[in-house]
């Protein structure tokens, strides 16, 4: 395998700089990676990809650097026959050349939304953990003008959607300072920008993080209508399909300013013809086809 160096993770393919930007940029939007082999030439690469939930499970697919393109083979066999043709030199001493499957992404559809929410509604881990979140956020706790009410709903949403926050108070300081009962009726698409910041101090030093995704949906689970969730599965989903098939021109550091992440998702959804189904099963929807696929 002297011709051939493999890489286990996209990270760190991107650090070792292995492929220049431009190249690194042809694999990057490739979901499901799971290992690939750069040719010493680095004009080829040949990528292994697994998916559980899809069929089949593997696939093979060679990539050429200098054309940008990505080319699927039916087989090991196959795929060595295609490098063989192209690669110079070309390895003779029979090493394997690792190649991989490839995952058919299914196109946005009112058909495959129908599907995820059947799915959503049929499955208690997914339904109920967001029924009894809804329940605290809009008839338990609806106000959020006591610490001890927004520590209790920061810490069962931090819970159930695993947001990554590990002190709650600063969080919930936060959500009180700005008093957000009002802008949240209104579905004020700039609050999620302001909530998201919190100030920490560790070890004595202060300490600023953005909890963009939380923000979203502390948001949402109070008003479900104006709020869409963000997460990275929306996030990666939104920029596949910008670049598939350009349903709206964005820079990918915008999915994080949420005005323009909400209109990006409007965009979405005109696009693929999905406008009869509400901000909550968009979200629903869109989790889960993140999840399998992305």
């Amino acid at each position: 395998m002297s011709d051939f160096t493999a890489y286990t993770s996209k990270k760190k393919l991107q650090a070792d700089r292995v492929l220049t930007d431009e190249q690194f940029a042809v694999i990057d939007n490739i979901k499901g990676f799971f290992e690939l082999a750069v040719h010493s030439e680095k004009r080829y690469a040949a990528m292994i990809l697994y998916r559980a939930s899809a069929t089949p499970q593997y696939s093979y697919l060679v990539i050429d650097f200098d054309t940008k393109t990505i080319e699927q083979a039916e087989s090991i066999k196959m795929a060595k026959q295609w490098i063989s043709e192209r690669v110079s030199p070309y390895p003779k001493n029979g090493a394997e050349i690792l190649v991989a499957p490839v995952v058919s992404i299914p196109r946005p559809s009112c058909d495959e939304v129908e599907k995820y929410l059947q799915k959503w509604r049929t499955t208690a881990d997914l339904s109920r953990p967001e029924a009894v979140l809804k329940e605290l956020f809009t008839q338990t706790l609806p106000y959020n003008q006591s610490i001890d009410d927004i520590i209790l709903k920061a810490a069962a949403l931090n819970t159930v959607y695993n947001t990554r926050i590990t002190s709650i108070y600063p969080v919930a300081h936060r959500i009180l300072s700005l008093g957000i009962d009002q802008r949240l009726q209104a579905g004020d698409e700039k609050l999620v920008n302001e909530l998201m910041g919190v100030d920490y101090m560790i070890n004595g030093k202060a300490s600023h993080t953005n909890h963009y995704s939380f923000a979203s949906k502390y948001c949402s689970f109070h008003n479900s209508d104006a709020f869409p969730i963000y997460d990275s599965y929306v996030d990666s989903i939104l920029w596949h399909y910008k670049n598939a098939e350009c349903f709206c021109i964005f820079k990918r550091n915008e999915l994080k300013d949420y005005p323009k992440f909400k209109r990006i998702i409007r965009a979405f959804q005109r696009h693929f013809g999905l406008e009869q189904y509400t901000v909550k099963q968009l979200d629903q929807y869109l989790w889960q086809f993140g999840k399998d696929y992305f």
